[in-house]
């Protein structure tokens, strides 16, 4: 799944978001609101981490996400 359909599905991969990420509030998903850029500095943020390491975390989540009803 690629950053365009997460951002179009934004509702549905928050919870899916917390799971990987539970560092992360509900207020932090209504802040990123399904920006790429935002999630990364979040992710900086909440877990200390650098934009390389921040990207990978993304990355390996955009590999293994998948929503009710698509497709592999």
């Amino acid at each position: 799944m690629n950053w365009t359909e997460m951002h179009a599905d934004w509702d549905h991969l928050s919870p899916m978001l917390k799971t990987w990420f539970p560092m992360l509030s509900d207020d932090d998903l209504l802040r990123i609101a399904g920006s790429r850029e935002q999630l990364v500095a979040v992710l900086r943020e909440r877990y200390g981490i650098e934009n390389d390491e921040a990207e990978r975390r993304i990355c390996a989540f955009e590999k293994e996400v998948r929503l009710p009803g698509a497709v592999r």
